[in-house]
């Protein structure tokens, strides 16, 4: 049985489950935010799950389990339909560890595949260090107090994903840095020579490259056109040593899967980041080659996560 943890609200799980259907692999989907839907019970001898149409599951039947975006987040979003009057922020943290607490579990027994477990063990100040290793590199900043750059344009970005209290998300943006409020803690990186976004799917050794469908131009962050037409991807063909460099990169950062982001149309391409748990449901095609791709890949023992 493969165990995949996320949530209800997850798209990628919802093409894993059509793919596990497809390939009549037995599966079974664990949602966190809808935790109070499932019976649950851990004790020294395993753990069992009940979901809501009554499927059972013991932690003794399982050969494969993955975690993805199953992290709840501490605001608003994703809220639980019901729960104890001003304490949902517990109530997360609570599910949050008993999910971690799993994850650990099948990566002690060699179960836990692909997915790392929590991206804290992969900070961009981390990331930037390894890949100056293998490609050109923008240079960051991250400074508050009287500590700061030198005046000039560069990017902002934020090092989470957490929401301001307005619930709204700090896209990158380009920023001269005498107008930031030393106060705050900021991350800024040199603009990237180069006029189109570029992004890298890693999966188990196989890369999937892209390339955004028009220049940047007045544009810094293409999550912008998250949900809209415009947020369109072509095929990529980098030169063969550029591909051998991100095989070594991912390898050389201890992970099998990723989504790697860069800009190009400069000298080189620039390396932005890569995120271990990367989404990549808007880049495959009608067929889901790519998820199929993915549930082979947490099926292969070779994926197994021993950070």
């Amino acid at each position: 049985m493969f165990l995949l943890l996320t949530t209800s609200l997850c798209g990628t799980a919802d093409a894993i489950a059509y793919c596990c259907a497809q390939k009549n692999i037995p599966f079974f989907r664990f949602n966190a935010d809808l935790y109070n839907y499932y019976d649950f019970m851990w004790t020294q001898d395993k753990f069992v799950i009940k979901d809501p149409t009554g499927r059972h599951v013991s932690s003794d039947e399982l050969c494969a389990v993955a975690i993805y975006k199953a992290y709840l987040p501490r605001d608003d979003y994703g809220a639980f339909e019901a729960f104890v009057q001003g304490e949902e922020k517990w109530l997360k943290c609570t599910v949050n560890y008993i999910f971690r607490a799993i994850a650990v579990w099948a990566m002690e027994r060699k179960q836990l595949r692909l997915f790392v477990p929590s991206e804290f063990n992969f900070e961009k100040t981390k990331q930037m260090e390894i890949a100056q290793k293998y490609f050109s590199v923008p240079r960051f900043a991250i400074f508050w107090g009287g500590l700061k750059p030198e005046k000039r344009n560069v990017i902002a970005k934020v090092l989470h994903q957490e929401k301001f209290s307005d619930g709204q998300f700090a896209y990158a943006k380009v920023v001269d840095t005498d107008s930031l409020d030393t106060f705050y803690p900021w991350f800024t990186q040199e603009i990237a020579a180069g006029d189109r976004d570029a992004t890298i799917l890693y999966i188990n050794g196989k890369i999937h490259c892209f390339q955004f469908a028009r220049r940047r131009e007045g544009m810094t962050d293409w999550r912008v056109t998250q949900g809209t037409d415009q947020n369109q991807w072509l095929p990529w063909n980098p030169e063969t040593s550029f591909l051998k460099k991100v095989d070594l990169y991912m390898k050389d950062m201890g992970l099998k899967f990723g989504r790697l982001d860069f800009i190009i149309g400069g000298k080189e391409p620039e390396f932005l980041e890569v995120n271990p748990c990367g989404q990549f449901g808007w880049l495959d095609d009608e067929k889901l080659t790519l998820h199929h791709e993915v549930v082979d890949a947490i099926l292969d023992p070779k994926t197994a996560i021993t950070l």
